[in-house]
């Protein structure tokens, strides 16, 4: 028998990748890049490309030209997935930023110190800390894995309940796929199959929606065909 996340198998079924989904959805996001990637290339570029329009200009002051040059760098080995980049991709932005507010260009200052405490997320995200292959706990890998994986059927429905608020005849759609989620779920299931609560939420919203145009539109089609007669 082996242990495997708390839970005795034998060696044939604790060899299973579904046993170790974990480990299988780690290996799946190891060094791949994720969206905050992409987005660190395009505001280096859009670094490079001010840098560049300041270059052109003579007489500007030098510390902002400078500090464009050194956030393009930033974004641009963030994207290359260079290991110090996760911390320069903010610390260049805010002291570059203060250094910029001491030259009095407080306006490009205060945008590049904002940059870098917007970054913040982006560096405690744990899909982001994988593609820099960062060791991330059992925990944070589970609800990761729980966002991205578990029952994408179920999440797909609350997605299009929410949207039928805004566009009612997306909600027979949330209520097929809320039932077909609601089916799939299997808590004793390995790897298990959540997403019960979203599933509800997803056909109640669908039949919330249906139900609202309907009592909207009978009385509205009731009354069209009575005068229609009547003439």
């Amino acid at each position: 028998m082996r242990q495997v996340f708390g839970k005795a198998w034998c060696a044939t079924c604790a060899a299973r990748p579904e046993v170790h989904y974990l480990e299988d959805f780690r290996a799946k996001l190891w060094g791949k890049r994720d969206g905050s990637a992409w987005m660190a290339l395009v505001v280096g570029v859009g670094f490079g490309v001010a840098a560049l329009a300041r270059l052109l200009q003579p007489g500007l002051p030098v510390v902002p030209t400078v500090a464009f040059l050194v956030c393009m760098a930033a974004g641009v080995c963030f994207f290359l997935g260079l290991r110090w980049a996760r911390e320069a991709f903010i610390a260049v932005p805010v002291l570059f930023g203060l250094a910029c507010v001491l030259r009095r260009s407080e306006g490009i200052g205060a945008f590049l110190m904002f940059l870098g405490v917007a970054s913040l997320p982006v560096y405690f995200d744990t899909r982001n800390q994988l593609f820099f292959r960062r060791p991330v706990s059992r925990k944070r890998l589970e609800r990761l894995w729980h966002v991205r994986e578990n029952n994408p059927m179920a999440r797909r429905a609350l997605s299009l309940g929410a949207g039928a608020l805004l566009l009612p005849v997306l909600a027979p759609l949330a209520v097929i796929c809320g039932v077909v989620g609601l089916r799939r779920v299997d808590p004793g299931a390995v790897p298990p199959v959540g997403r019960k609560a979203d599933a509800i939420a997803a056909i109640v919203l669908g039949v919330l929606v249906m139900g609202v145009w309907a009592a909207i539109l009978v009385p509205l089609v009731s009354a069209k065909v009575g005068l229609s007669l009547g003439k």
